[in-house]
């Protein structure tokens, strides 16, 4: 499948848009991974380069790549709600997945503010099986919760992150619970620049050997 299937997921604040792309069989898959965006207020949406990145490289991997505008982004009804409502939007993108394919193993990526939500969600889901979280702005937002997960998880971030540094990454990496794996990005800021496209192919490396 060479492009994505839109549909809206049924959430807690009205229907959520979203895209599907599919990995070989959208009806009958065995893993999928459930992506998002960065922060609503500046700018985030699914066709944020890294999100869509991501979910074409997974899908080239065979995984189903299911991405979503959160509350009050693009046709997504609703409104932000500082990220409570956004978990909320997240879990029912995951239990609209799981309900398709219920013995498909599921992962949740999240790219910014998005891996604030994704990991969080993720990590007390049942149905989730892996946690990815890139450009983690560990430095605006609590992720202690890191602490204490069991499940597999990687963590991708850049070397010249302009809202984390990767030093304070680092460190926080240093307190996750294993099993873990990390992935520095040299020469990019928290966007990733020209160097994107590595990190949809990390993604979908790792979730290939977990899923």
């Amino acid at each position: 499948m060479t492009g994505s299937t839109k549909l809206f997921i049924p959430g807690p604040a009205g229907k959520l848009q979203a895209l599907w792309r599919s990995g070989g069989n959208p009806q009958n898959f065995t893993r999928a991974a459930i992506i998002c965006h960065l922060h609503p207020l500046y700018g985030g949406t699914m066709e944020n380069k890294v999100v869509a990145r991501t979910a074409r490289y997974l899908s080239e991997a065979g995984i189903e790549a299911v991405r979503f505008n959160f509350r009050g982004v693009g046709q997504s009804e609703g409104s932000f709600d500082e990220g409570h409502g956004e978990r909320a939007d997240l879990r029912a993108a995951v239990a609209y997945v799981h309900d398709i394919s219920p013995q498909a193993k599921l992962a949740v990526i999240g790219f910014s503010f998005g891996a604030w939500i994704a990991l969080d969600v993720g990590e007390g889901d049942s149905s989730v099986s892996a946690l990815v979280g890139i450009a983690p702005p560990v430095r605006m937002f609590d992720f202690d919760f890191l602490k204490t997960s069991s499940k597999s998880k990687l963590i991708i971030y850049a070397e010249n992150d302009q809202y984390t540094d990767a030093a304070t990454i680092k460190a926080w990496l240093v307190d996750a619970r294993e099993p873990i794996e990390s992935i520095l990005i040299p020469g990019v800021d928290h966007f990733f620049g020209i160097r994107v496209d590595e990190v949809g192919k990390k993604v979908a490396d790792f979730l290939s050997r977990i899923l």
